[in-house]
């Protein structure tokens, strides 16, 4: 074992004296840099295991890519002169020499070694930053030609068919690294979220094709290996008009569904979906962090806690997720009362006990195609009011934002860029004329709005006085495009004003049999000679005379008047209701496990498989602007998305890398300069040509490459700042 010797060039001084640079600069900034780490880690030992976890799980993904280099290199007689774990500075590094090794330890950068012959020509290293690694090859440059040598263990002298095989071999690492990933995730067990619906959107293209809550969906365009994850990426990554053929099991049998998915009304991704969401417990997620300030607001308007289980809404047992969602649907109610089991500590004088909690319910009448356009109760529509009143976005540039949301993080206070009016409308007004239309459905709403984009808006509401009467009261807006959106808004959110009994307008809905004729405006004041003072009690009466005729009175500007309804047998209401504030329920997960190593081979292939399809066809799917490029992730994206689930989840961290090397298998191989599909590209042009490619076509190709490489990287490092800082 021999020490290493080098010499360093002597440096100038002002007065022409040479000395050396100091020999203990390197030793003091690595203990600095040292020091900091013990001491962040000291005083947030959880932040910085995490961190530790994406660093250690990133720079994992990014080595297996380079030892499938390095690897392929050395079998192929390719000098490689130095294989390193971490990029620069480096930390450490030792070579194997004729006799001995030799180690070096924070050395000089730019110091030369002398390597003799019978020694190693690899020094194998460990840097300073933990986020990958890299192969240092003879006569191999990524980034433009390489210097010419000689030498024949150069990468540029050996086969062309060798070359691809070395260059080829990281991509190949990446997804056989994947597949083994996935074979000892399924092997050890790994609970993911099933192929389970659990709600079914309105008027969408799974309501259509038959598909229910509680469906379980065993088999997608043939696969049937399927999570809920495919669920959700079959219809994002399908073509237009494309069908999905989906294997339903229930418990009368399986059947099968064909679905076509579409882009839902309001939907601001791009991304085509059939309506479904995934299927939660009754069971308030136990693990939830209590200290972000939604999570407070949530706890403390509904009285309820992490672990709590619903057992009953008003007063009706539910055995399922569906059953309670259906159950408050059908409320049509102001408040939905829910009965929770709830479970005590250890030691607590309590150890189970069953509470109520009264929760506020509003009605809901959103649907895939057309949003709220569908909203009716039995033909009558209820007229519509303000729910909210929302904050208009500041138009400022990209770094004042980013400026400004630090700032909030951080608790100061940030002036504004500019004033705008306070909104002139308030929560609580019900909308009596927009424009020259009198009580306006939520689709007129939405057409006049976008008529007046930035021009005055005339708007009559009829506004609760501080004696608690209504006055109609003018006011004046100006719509305004939604910053990154084509959505014009007047910076509210409306509802159905089912408090009070006023009818925007009449319907047939379907049911043309059902006759209603009704001025707009019109105050309801009986139904079936029974009083009534808000839209909960008609819905009540007319569901209870379900397949007769019943009276109905109102006051048409101060004018009565009456008309009859036949209440259909089926149907007839199409406004539900829903909790005003969503219960963060913790998601259905059910273990995915292989019973033998043969099985969890199978899993991993299928696994790694299906990652590395949806990749290709998502790159297909961009290029013919079939799925948004403002979806895509970059690395900043990929880091917070890692760090979330490395905090929470070890075991799922994992089956987050194995994502991630099957996505960068094809990515790699790309036919861009830079990346190794480039290389290969270029490596097949000099095999049929003869002759490799001139060195500043090769240097213009690679600085081309790098260019358009550094710009994708911009674009998507911008997309994920927005998306993180303004979701």
């Amino acid at each position: 074992m021999t020490d290493e010797k080098t010499t360093a060039p002597a440096q100038s001084d002002a007065g022409g004296e040479k000395k050396n640079p100091n020999p203990y600069s390197q030793w003091i900034l690595f203990a600095l840099i040292a020091a900091a780490l013990v001491s962040f880690a000291m005083r947030n030992p959880q932040a910085a295991r995490t961190i530790f976890l994406v660093a250690i799980g990133f720079g994992g993904v990014v080595m297996i890519h380079e030892l499938g280099h390095f690897i392929v290199a050395k079998l192929g007689g390719i000098k490689v002169e130095a294989f390193s774990v971490g990029f620069p500075p480096v930390v450490f590094g030792v070579r194997k020499l004729k006799k001995g090794f030799r180690f070096r330890f924070l050395p000089k950068p730019g110091a030369e070694e002398i390597v003799n012959e019978g020694d190693s020509p690899t020094e194998y290293q460990i840097g300073l930053v933990p986020l990958g690694g890299f192969v240092k090859m003879l006569g191999q440059s990524d980034s433009g030609p390489a210097e010419q040598t000689d030498d024949p263990r150069s990468f540029n002298n050996r086969p062309i068919w060798i070359r691809i095989a070395v260059v080829a071999a990281g991509v190949i690492f990446n997804a056989v690294g994947a597949m083994l990933m996935f074979m000892a995730l399924f092997l050890h067990g790994i609970d993911l979220k099933p192929a389970v619906v659990g709600d079914v959107a309105p008027n969408s293209p799974a309501y259509e094709a038959g598909l229910r809550p509680g469906d379980k969906i065993i088999e997608i365009n043939g696969e049937r290996f399927v999570d809920f994850e495919a669920v959700v990426l079959a219809p994002a990554l399908s073509g237009k008009g494309e069908p999905i053929w989906m294997t339903v099991q229930r418990p009368d049998g399986q059947q099968q569904i064909k679905v076509v998915a579409e882009r839902a009304a309001g939907d601001t991704t791009g991304l085509r979906s059939i309506g479904v969401s995934e299927a939660h417990t009754l069971t308030v997620e136990p693990q939830i962090a209590q200290d972000a300030e939604w999570v407070k607001t949530i706890f403390e308007q509904t009285g309820l806690r992490p672990g709590d289980e619903v057992k009953a809404v008003n007063g009706q047992p539910v055995s399922t997720p569906w059953d309670l969602t259906q159950k408050i649907r059908q409320t049509l109610l102001p408040q939905a009362v829910l009965t929770v089991s709830r479970s005590w500590p250890e030691g607590s004088p309590k150890t189970q006990e069953n509470l109520t909690f009264a929760m506020r319910v509003g009605p809901t009448v959103s649907n895939f195609r057309q949003e709220n356009d569908l909203a009716h109760i039995f033909g009558l529509v209820p007229c519509l009011k303000v729910s909210a009143v929302l904050e208009r976005p500041q138009a400022m540039g990209l770094m004042t934002r980013i400026t400004t949301r630090v700032k909030t993080l951080l608790g100061k206070e940030v002036a504004a860029e500019a004033e705008y009016d306070k909104p002139a409308l308030n929560v609580g007004d019900l909308i009596v004329r927009i424009g020259q239309t009198p009580f306006p459905t939520f689709k007129q709403l939405r057409e006049i709005t976008t008529e007046h984009k930035n021009k005055p808006l005339e708007i009559t509401v009829l506004r609760t006085q501080p004696d608690g009467q209504r006055q109609e009261t003018p006011v004046t807006v100006v719509p305004y495009e939604v910053p990154g959106s084509s959505r014009v808004t007047i910076g509210i959110a409306a509802e159905l004003a089912m408090d009070v009994p006023i009818v925007a307008q009449t319907l047939d809905g379907g049911m043309p049999e059902m006759g209603l004729e009704m001025p707009a405006g019109s105050r309801i004041t009986a139904v079936d000679g029974q009083p009534v003072g808000d839209f909960y009690q008609i819905a009540q009466i007319l569901t209870a005379n379900r397949g007769q005729r019943v009276s109905i009175d109102y006051l048409a500007d101060g004018v009565a008047g009456g008309t009859g309804l036949v209440v259909p047998q089926r149907g007839g209401v199409y406004a539900e209701s829903s909790l005003t504030i969503s219960i963060p329920f913790q998601s259905m997960m059910l273990p995915f496990k292989a019973e033998k190593p043969l099985e969890a081979i199978g899993m991993g292939l299928k696994k790694a498989r299906q990652f590395v399809v949806r990749t290709v066809i998502t790159l297909y799917r961009l290029l013919r602007k079939e799925v948004p490029s403002s979806s895509l992730v970059g690395p900043v994206g990929i880091i917070k998305v890692s760090y979330t689930i490395a905090d929470s989840s070890l075991i799922h961290y994992l089956y987050f890398l194995g994502l991630i090397g099957s996505c960068l298998a094809v990515m790699n191989l790309l036919p861009l300069p830079v990346l190794d599909g480039g290389v290969i590209v270029m490596l097949l042009i000099e095999k049929i040509s003869g002759k490799p490619i001139p060195e500043k076509v090769q240097g213009a190709i690679s600085y081309a490459g790098l260019a358009l490489l550094l710009s994708l990287m911009l674009w998507v490092t911008y997309n994920d700042i927005i998306r993180i800082l303004f979701g």
